[in-house]
């Protein structure tokens, strides 16, 4: 597989945790197994109804996500660099009866290209991947190479705004540098998992902050046109210590402070050409 460096060490960063997430009250895999979808309500009214269609999930870990839209009546293709999240996620596809409605593919999403199953009416990726990705034009051709002309390109993640603050800090505090772009943030090893913190990780990491501009640009220059912009102030996990779980399951500020956007989600889809077909 044509992989970079840093992604390289990511790999084996996510290959040391997905056991840790498997076995995690984070990810709570004894609940999806007895029938817990896993996607919110934003995601689920976004995207709508998959009964029948072509999905794509892009960086889908060890398949819950993926999973959940195949019980949804969606036929899905995970992919992820991770050899050893996508062996749980063909176990759990078993386990749960879906192996006719998901399949995985180990791939690079910045590398990836045309995929088997391509064109796709839905690609997705959600929560958690625009931080592990180091070159966003390969990401936005992954994208473009697989996506149906009529099709549409969901995303949903944390803010790129909120992303740039101190997660230990109750006070928004600037930690990260916005326009940071290409240049990658080592985490060392140590550090405790966002599953369990209780896991400390032996291996080190890569991250990435972008811009809105650089991730839209990104997608634009691929023919694909940004619509359906929508930004939330609360997010899909506790990113600050205040946050707490409502009833709409996610989670929320507490601390007296302005409201922020801590998620972004939109979709792209081609542009039409006035007077074209």
């Amino acid at each position: 597989m044509n992989m970079n460096k840093n992604h390289a060490v990511n790999r084996e960063w996510w290959d040391e945790v997905t056991p840790v997430h498997e076995a995690s009250d984070f990810y709570d895999v004894a609940g999806f197994l007895d029938g817990r979808n896993t996607l919110g309500t934003i995601e689920r009214q976004a995207v709508g109804d998959v009964a029948g269609r072509k999905l794509l999930h892009l960086q889908c870990h060890f398949g819950l996500d993926t999973l959940s839209w195949a019980r949804l009546g969606a036929d899905v293709v995970g992919v992820d660099f991770s050899p050893a999240a996508l062996a749980t996620a063909e176990r759990l596809a078993e386990e749960c009866c879906l192996e006719s409605r998901a399949r995985f593919i180990e791939a690079d999403v910045t590398t990836a290209g045309r995929l088997a199953g391509a064109p796709f009416d839905i690609v997705f990726t959600s929560i958690g991947v625009l931080v592990w990705i180091s070159d966003l034009d390969g990401w936005a051709a992954t994208i473009d190479a697989n996506l149906a002309d009529d099709g549409f390109f969901y995303f949903l993640d944390g803010h790129p705004l909120a992303l740039i603050f101190d997660e230990s800090s109750p006070i928004p505090v600037v930690h990260y540098d916005y326009f940071q772009g290409t240049t990658p943030i080592h985490e060392p090893a140590g550090s405790p998992d966002y599953a369990d913190p209780s896991y400390r990780i032996r291996s080190q990491s890569r991250s990435f902050t972008w811009s809105i501009s650089a991730v839209f640009s990104a997608l634009e220059n691929r023919g694909l046109q940004i619509h359906e912009v929508c930004e939330y102030p609360f997010t899909a996990w506790p990113q600050f210590p205040d946050m707490k779980r409502g009833d709409d399951g996610y989670w929320h500020r507490t601390t007296d402070v302005p409201p922020m956007p801590l998620l972004l989600g939109f979709k792209a889809r081609r542009q039409r050409i006035p007077g074209a077909g």
